[in-house]
């Protein structure tokens, strides 16, 4: 029988063109195919035999490994069909021990597999997942465990604000056959999405072991890089000074090949300049080329003398590139932080616009929005957006200006697939993406988009344009008939976001000839929608959006709105609110890993309550509910919002940010809700939710009965991340 089963079968498309005549596992690391290593550490932990499944260039696999490689020996299973990780383990599962290891063969691996084996047979756990410590967990599956080691949850490629966890799946696996049982037969099946969490759900023991040692997958150009350049030995000189070269290396004169990987037989003339690249077999560079970091060279491709290749280039296999590619094209981090793209102004500003709408129109089936501020700043980079999204296909809707509240609702008007609005940020512009429902895309869609900027889109036929002018009055329409403002009076403070509010308040039967003042008669209102600011009502008495929707979610009408939709990132004093009130809340996620059907049924729940996220249908609508209840909006809040809330930033590391939320979910174990954002934090007279963002920062926002407890409540949360004592 035998120990161990290999899966090599994937067609490793993120690494292409490397991967286009190599199989992934085969991928030389430090000068050696990546099997061949994993084999030999094999061996050294006590597995003497191993089924290799396999499937994508599957000959040039059994050719190098043969029957036996490194102590360890082999046999092969093919996948006809691709069955997922563990569809290619229930097929040969009549080959293995009782106890067996599945673990992949993409992976750079020395963990000690031998002491992990041994707590599995200890435990008497039906699976152990072999875990890993890893400071940016998002691009792999992470794994939470009790104080004991048992998982409890798993989320897939998770976005920082899923991520309650530094400790990560590696793909390596202890099953026993009671595992196999929850695998369908012939079918294909995922471990990570699939069997795992039917095994949680079935009350399964599943057991998490932190093993000592080396990991990496080698998944992306950036993991494959640093993989080499960790488990090399003896780098050469100054001209090759942290890089790996293969076989029949040629590095000619006055050239430097820093921090590269090189397969056998590369050439690089005279004159060069290669920084943070990869370049695979007989790679041929000319005389006086710069290749910056981040360029993927595909086999036999050649580079002609004075080409600059910008930071990013992937060049495909066999080609041959005459002219340079541009400088400072490629956006070195993600593209993607808090839902948007910056664009630097820094001259390259259209070429950046046009790699992005090529992104976009790879990724997108339906419509595109295209919008700007009300500013007028930005029409130009709209109008870019909108002539190189139909060059390259896609049907566009030019949108003109609004405000971001009405941009947000491009997607239900007017079906668009995704919505663009550009906007101003620091040190340029910003293109905030919306989806369907007026909300930051997903993870995985942003992912897509990402992937796409890297390839080189083409013009495509079929394109067009539509131009729009009618999105402001839409919106300004359901802002007027959301409420009856009959009997009230308000102003509006003038500010951006505000634009067509007072004629909206107006349509609504509101008077809005009295001037804005501190302080207001009964039924008297100053509404400020700029910088979180929001109600002003009697004796100068003032809510924020936060106290202002609690107030709400207190006098709504049932019949009207009997079911609402919140995020999971808000206190459940929200939420209790409503279910006093006998309506139903639906949550959602603020950025989901995956696209599911309960988050996507939340989300599509948003447009029947803008009140809940959107302070001009909050203001409107709360203006409306206190004059018909007779209530000032001091009474209101003395009678429904008596608890502070607190919101509020803490700046870590972005290298530390996974393990502080791990160090507060685990403070705050008892209290978490499963398949949700951030962490749920209870601390005496206050509770709240942490949520990391995708820049240096974790968000916090508090519900408490005082000031003070939620100044303790925020000083409890810091000192559990050892930011103060």
């Amino acid at each position: 029988m035998y120990s161990a089963v290999i899966l090599a079968g994937g067609f490793g498309t993120r690494l292409k063109p490397l991967t286009d005549t190599v199989p992934k596992p085969m991928l030389p690391v430090a000068g050696e195919p990546n099997l061949v290593r994993l084999c030999e550490h094999l061996c050294k932990n006590g597995f003497l035999s191993a089924v290799v499944t396999v499937r994508y260039l599957s000959g040039k696999i059994k050719e190098r490994l043969s029957d036996s490689c490194r102590g360890v020996d082999l046999c092969y299973s093919y996948e006809e069909e691709p069955l997922g990780t563990a569809g290619a383990v229930r097929a040969v599962s009549r080959l293995l021990s009782d106890d067996f290891l599945v673990i992949s063969g993409d992976a750079v691996c020395t963990l000690d597999l031998a002491s992990a084996y041994e707590a599995h047979k200890k435990s008497g756990a039906a699976a152990t997942i072999v875990t890993h410590t890893v400071k940016k967990p998002l691009q792999y599956g992470t794994a939470v465990c009790d104080k004991n080691g048992r998982i409890t949850s798993f989320c897939e490629k998770p976005s920082w604000q899923q991520v309650v966890s530094d400790k990560v799946n590696t793909g390596i696996y202890f099953l026993t056959k009671r595992a196999l049982d929850y695998i369908p037969e012939g079918r294909s099946c995922d471990f990570s999405r699939d069997v795992f969490p039917k095994m949680l759900s079935s009350d399964e023991f599943i057991l998490g072991y932190d093993a000592a040692g080396y990991w990496r997958d080698i998944g992306s150009f950036s993991e494959y890089l640093a993989a080499n350049r960790e488990t090399a030995t003896g780098y050469g000189g100054a001209e090759t000074e942290g890089s790996v070269c293969g076989d029949g290396f040629y590095l000619g004169k006055n050239s430097a090949f820093i921090n590269s990987v090189a397969f056998d037989n590369v050439r690089i003339s005279d004159n060069c300049s290669v920084v943070g690249s990869i370049l695979a077999r007989n790679v041929t560079v000319g005389d006086g080329c710069v290749l910056r970091d981040g360029c993927v060279i595909g086999e036999g491709a050649v580079i002609n003398d004075g080409v600059r290749l910008g930071a990013g280039t992937v060049i495909g296999t066999g080609k041959t590139v005459a002219e340079s590619r541009g400088d400072s094209v490629m956006i070195k981090n993600r593209l993607f932080s808090d839902g948007c793209v910056r664009i630097r102004d820094d001259g390259g500003i259209m070429m950046e616009l046009y790699r992005l709408a090529g992104a976009v129109s790879l990724s997108v089936n339906g419509a595109v929005g295209v919008c700007s501020d009300n500013t007028g700043k930005h029409g130009g980079e709209a109008e870019m957006l909108i002539r190189s999204l139909c060059d390259l296909g896609s049907e566009v809707y030019d949108l003109g200006k609004c405000t971001r509240a009405a941009a947000k609702t491009a997607g239900y008007y007017f079906g668009c697939e995704i919505t663009m609005f550009v906007t101003s940020c620091s040190g340029g512009a910003a293109v905030e993406t919306y989806d369907a429902f007026g909300m930051t895309l997903s993870a995985s869609y942003e992912n897509r988009i990402e992937s796409s900027y890297k390839s080189d889109a083409e013009r495509k036929s079929g394109g067009m344009i539509e131009r729009i002018s009618g999105l402001p009055v839409l919106y300004r329409h359901a802002l007027s008939s959301s409420a009856d403002l009959s009997g009230v009076s308000v102003s509006v403070v003038p500010c951006p976001e505000a634009e067509g509010m007072e004629r909206a308040c107006r349509d609504a039967g509101a008077n809005t000839d009295k001037a804005a003042s501190p302080y207001t008669a009964k039924d008297e209102f100053t509404v400020n929608l700029s910088d979180n600011a929001m109600l002003l009502g009697q004796n100068g008495f003032f809510c924020s959006f936060d106290s202002c929707l609690l107030i709400l979610l207190s006098l709504i009408d049932p019949e009207t709105h009997p079911v609402i939709a919140l995020p999971y990132f808000m206190p459940r004093a929200y939420e209790k609110a409503a279910a006093q009130r006998g309506i139903t809340v639906l949550k959602y996620m603020c950025k989901p890993s995956y696209e599911q059907k309960a988050d996507s049924e939340a989300r599509a729940a948003r447009t029947s309550c803008m009140f809940c996220h959107d302070p001009a249908f909050c203001a409107a609508a709360l203006m409306s509910a206190l004059h018909k209840n007779g209530l000032t909006l001091s009474e209101a809040a003395d009678k429904y919002a008596k608890i502070v809330i607190r919101r509020g930033e803490i700046t870590v590391s972005e290298t530390e940010k996974a393990s502080c939320m791990r160090r507060l979910y685990e403070a705050y174990m008892p209290y978490q809700v499963s398949a949700t954002d951030g962490v749920s934090v209870v601390e005496k007279d206050a509770e709240g939710v942490a949520m990391a963002t995708d820049t240096d920062k974790i968000r916090i926002v508090i519900s408490a009965d005082s000031e003070e407890a939620a100044e303790d409540a925020v000083g409890e949360i810091m000192m559990r991340l050892g930011l103060r004592s």
